[in-house]
């Protein structure tokens, strides 16, 4: 809750969603005051209780800066819904952070649109079972929840 708290009060004043906020709302979901970023190989267990394997990514922070950027265009082009799906899913596909990238993807999620003007459901967002984004079928449930929860 604190973390939609801060997204909902920040999202629509001068702050801009960036590497630096970003890594703010993973430090919010994980209470850890060290570095979120990933820079080493991980492995993660979904729960559909497939193990996916993440290489090492040698600047987090760049491919972050890039899938933030690449939202905020598709949203300012009109793209919103486009623009989340692509946010969310990419944060978490990346797994950019040790640890919550998927609360963090939703976190960044309700900013972007907030920031567009427009209003989600966080709450329903982070209960939602998302699936493998990995699955097309998944992503396209990602996408249907997204185009019923922006108002």
């Amino acid at each position: 809750m604190h973390g939609l708290d801060y997204v909902i009060q920040a999202a629509p004043g001068p702050k801009k969603l960036s590497t630096s906020e970003l890594a703010h709302l993973n430090q919010i979901m994980t209470g850890a005051d060290d570095e979120p970023w990933r820079f080493e190989a991980a492995s993660i267990r979904i729960p559909s209780g497939r193990t996916h394997h993440f290489n090492v990514v040698s600047n987090p922070i760049v491919s972050a800066r890039d899938t933030i950027g690449e939202a905020q265009r598709m949203a300012g082009n009109g793209d919103l819904i486009e623009a989340s799906l692509f946010l969310y899913s990419q944060l978490v596909l990346q797994h950019l952070f040790r640890d919550a990238n998927r609360r963090t993807a939703m976190l960044a999620t309700v900013w972007l649109v907030n920031a567009a003007g427009r209003s989600i459901d966080g709450q329903k967002l982070a209960a939602a079972a998302v699936g493998d984004l990995r699955d097309k079928a998944d992503l396209a449930k990602l996408q249907d929840l997204l185009r019923a929860l922006i108002q």
